[in-house]
């Protein structure tokens, strides 16, 4: 990693451009809004490309080229009329060829940045998308390696009826089962071994992401990373400048990262972060990083951040990182970017089009889809509980006790502390979206026993060694006061806007929130409480959420 992040400026998001000789436009001049032969001719029904995508056409009433082809400069077609059919029960090359763009699928818009020259690719032409043949068979054999891997993964399972790991304490914090009391195995498990307060197991070690068996990718997924830039980095100095413009603006927001162990790492050409979290970082940073390096000439910084966001999810979708801990932290990072309808960015959309273009955005690709898959995977390590272990050593012994706190695991202080905060994290950020976008929340507080953060759970130090960056007292204030806001959030969602609360209003519930918010405004601390005379940023975004 250390290589990529030294000289790659011709890798630098934002320092590519494309060039076909029309000003990047494929449609012809009579087609080209503007030019002086620009005419729109009426048609009967929709064109070609919109036929194939399936999407509707207005060329026949606002005549040729439709809009969708104006707004990608494509060349707007319309089809030849079918012939009338004969007697003749044979059929022409012309019906067979309408069948074949009738029945093909939509193809999906290029993944590759710049933006494409061509709506299809050649390879993807739309009749030889669906195609029948042998080819498309699923392979039946496999290898004797992989044949032996699958059968001690599928026993992965049944490992968590032996004593080494139905009794072991935790060692990893990214490396962690959860199992709840409902659940089949955890009463299996209850039942052999009488353990009933441990919901947290520890990860057998076969259980590992692409990135501890990098060897044994096949060819097509290493090619993909590589195209997507994946394992490459912008220069150091602009890498540096977005993980600064992250810690100062975005991580009070959201403090899921120590701070101090990622830069121990990160200036460690010998040991460093996570790829994936250090595409996120990037990712996010660059939303508020104003280096010119990562803005296109609309100064903006969303090509750069797509480009970051991609390499992001290649990483992702490959399944490169195994560490539990880290794949949250960045899911919940790759929410900073979001796409509207057709990939357009806010700059391109304007503000209030922007608003109402990402509520309908296709869901993968905005915030409230990456903050739902993080509590999914948070909630799939049990990070909505507390941890209950059992002290001493791993190996089963009668003396052992259980401790219900997290004081009992093996897992260092800064780890327990960051496992608190990435929870409340995930909670504001559940009910944030829910508000933002009205949908529904996705976390029930009554199914988690974490205890409520406090100052003391910003502190990173470690027994061996100090913290080098020590939390800011208005960092820690705002995110303090902004959880419990989400709190009152969570109950007038609940009380105001839930479906059941419509089918019966109560007065007395929104009396109640009417009271909480005033308790909140009342004895927000004035470190962070918003006076016109003396506001600071974070002062007013917590105002602003109020």
């Amino acid at each position: 990693m250390s290589t990529d992040m030294q000289d790659n400026q011709d890798t630098s998001p934002g320092s590519a451009s494309v060039n076909n000789g029309n000003g990047g436009n494929n449609a012809p001049n009579n087609q080209i809004p503007g030019h002086p032969s620009f005419r729109r001719q009426r048609a009967s029904r929709a064109c070609e490309t919109c036929h194939a995508r399936k999407v509707r056409c207005d060329a026949a009433s606002l005549g040729v080229p439709c809009t969708n082809c104006v707004a990608f400069s494509i060349e707007c077609k319309i089809p030849a009329p079918k012939r009338k059919k004969t007697g003749s029960k044979k059929e022409t090359d012309s019906e067979r060829d309408s069948y074949a763009e009738t029945n093909a699928s939509p193809v999906a818009r290029s993944d590759t940045f710049p933006p494409r020259e061509a709506p299809y690719p050649n390879q993807f032409a739309p009749d030889k998308i669906g195609i029948n043949t042998s080819s498309g068979m699923p392979q039946t054999e496999m290898s004797e390696a992989y044949a032996a891997q699958q059968q001690v993964n599928n026993g992965t399972y049944t490992q968590y009826m032996k004593p080494k790991f139905a009794r072991a304490p935790i060692k990893e914090a990214g490396r962690v089962a959860y199992l709840g009391e409902s659940s089949n195995l955890s009463l299996l498990v209850q039942d052999r071994h009488g353990t009933t307060d441990v919901v947290h197991y520890p990860l057998p070690e076969n259980v590992r992401g692409a990135r501890a068996r990098i060897n044994e990718l096949d060819n097509v997924e290493i090619d993909i990373l590589h195209q997507r830039g994946a394992f490459l980095l912008p220069p150091r100095a602009l890498c540096d400048e977005l993980v600064d413009a992250y810690f100062q603006w975005i991580a009070p927001v959201v403090p899921v990262i120590n701070r101090t162990k990622f830069m121990r790492r990160y200036r460690d050409p010998k040991n460093p972060p996570s790829l994936l979290l250090l595409q996120a970082i990037l990712l996010a940073g660059s939303r508020v990083c104003n280096n010119p390096q990562l803005m296109d000439a609309n100064g903006s910084t969303t090509p750069a951040a797509m480009t970051f966001y991609k390499r992001a999810k290649a990483l992702y979708d490959a399944n490169y990182e195994d560490d539990r801990v880290t794949i949250v932290q960045s899911l919940i990072l790759m929410g900073w970017y979001w796409e509207g309808p057709e990939g357009k960015s806010a700059q391109e959309l304007g503000l209030v089009t922007f608003v109402q273009a990402d509520v309908a955005a296709d869901v993968t690709k905005n915030v409230f889809y990456w903050s739902r898959v993080a509590v999914i995977v948070a909630q799939g390590s049990g990070m909505h509980r507390r941890l209950v272990m059992i002290g001493g050593n791993s190996t089963f012994s009668p003396s052992l006790t259980l401790c219900n706190s997290v004081e009992g695991s093996q897992l260092s202080r800064a780890d327990k502390r960051l496992w608190k905060r990435i929870w409340w994290t995930l909670f504001t950020r559940d009910r944030s979206v829910a508000v933002a976008l009205g949908r529904p929340c996705c976390i029930n507080i009554e199914d988690s026993d974490v205890e409520m953060i406090s100052a003391e759970d910003f502190l990173d130090d470690e027994p061996d060694r100090p913290a080098e960056y020590q939390p800011d007292p208005i960092h820690v204030h705002f995110f303090l006061n902004y959880v419990k806001l989400c709190e009152i959030m969570g109950l007038v969602l609940a009380q105001q806007y839930s479906v059941a609360s419509k089918r019966k209003p109560n007065a007395i519930d929104l009396t109640h929130s009417d009271m909480a918010l005033a308790d909140w405004l009342q004895n927000c601390p004035p470190e962070v409480k918003w006076e016109p005379q003396r506001h600071h940023f974070w002062s007013a975004l917590l105002h602003a959420n109020y």
